[in-house]
């Protein structure tokens, strides 16, 4: 089995999920990919970056907010330094991988034909996306078996972006994790496996995210180690069952407040 692994550079919750896939895979890890354009904060066009980042910080409180900006900033530092001075060892996931003799590569765009050239030599059988990249049938269409994408919701509903989000708006009872096989449309395709739980009443969105990524990496592991054993009996991801999500409005931010507000005065 070849593997290729291709990843964004989030050092909160990407990096350390794709590490425990390559540990574990790292006799059959054909390449790993560190893809630097394109982050959390990447938009669709027309979207305000100011506006989502007020819509953050409703949405994560002052505290987790502040924290997960100095780990941005510190991450990124130490990549700048790191090109600098040869003493100073990269956090991003391709140097790691340099590091247990696997082989790396860092790009901006997945979808450029020099990349495309380079993985089809490869011949892989699998790829792991967790880029931010919007992949193309050029891309997709080279692995044998095709690219696993992990996704922070239960398919073939949640479809879309900040998923942690909308399950606590809608005051959704249930959630978790869904690997599924990628096609062009957003967050379609066949679901390997698929991971859920209890939203219990007190869970925020900071909550749901650690759960969803202290279960993701044994998800991808078990879709990858099923695929590997033969299996094809996958779950159908049904279009006419998706719902959408986009980023959250300002609006929708201050909503989200009020839901966590209203539940401390029900305590009372």
């Amino acid at each position: 089995m070849k593997i290729v692994l291709i990843s964004m550079n989030d050092p909160m919750y990407t990096i350390p999920f794709m590490k425990d896939v390559l540990n574990h895979f790292k006799y059959e890890i054909s390449l790993v990919v560190t893809v630097t354009k394109g982050d959390r904060m990447t938009l669709s066009k027309g979207k305000s970056k100011l506006e989502y980042l007020f819509s953050l910080l409703l949405i994560m409180g002052i505290y987790e907010f502040i924290k997960s900006g100095i780990i941005q900033i510190v991450f990124k530092l130490k990549v700048k330094l790191s090109r600098r001075f040869a003493f100073i060892e990269s956090p991003e996931l391709s140097a790691y991988a340099q590091k247990i003799g696997i082989k790396s590569l860092t790009i901006t765009n997945p979808n450029a034909k020099s990349f495309l050239e380079q993985l089809a030599a490869i011949e892989p059988d699998i790829i792991v996306n967790q880029s931010q990249a919007i992949l193309k049938k050029a891309i997709l269409s080279i692995p044998k078996i095709g690219v696993l994408n992990r996704h922070n919701a239960l398919l073939p509903k949640n479809r879309g972006r900040l998923t942690p989000f909308w399950v606590v708006y809608n005051r959704e009872n249930e959630t978790g994790v869904s690997i599924h096989l990628m096609n062009e449309d957003l967050d379609a395709g066949p679901i390997v496996v698929q991971k859920r739980y209890e939203v219990k009443s007190g869970d925020t969105f900071n909550e749901i995210v650690r759960k969803n990524y202290q279960i993701a990496s044994n998800a991808m592991i078990e879709a990858i180690e099923l695929i590997k054993n033969g299996f094809s009996d996958f779950m159908d991801n049904n279009n006419e069952e998706a719902t959408y999500n986009s980023t959250p409005s300002l609006k929708e931010a201050f909503q989200y407040r009020k839901i966590l507000i209203g539940r401390l005065f029900k305590k009372k």
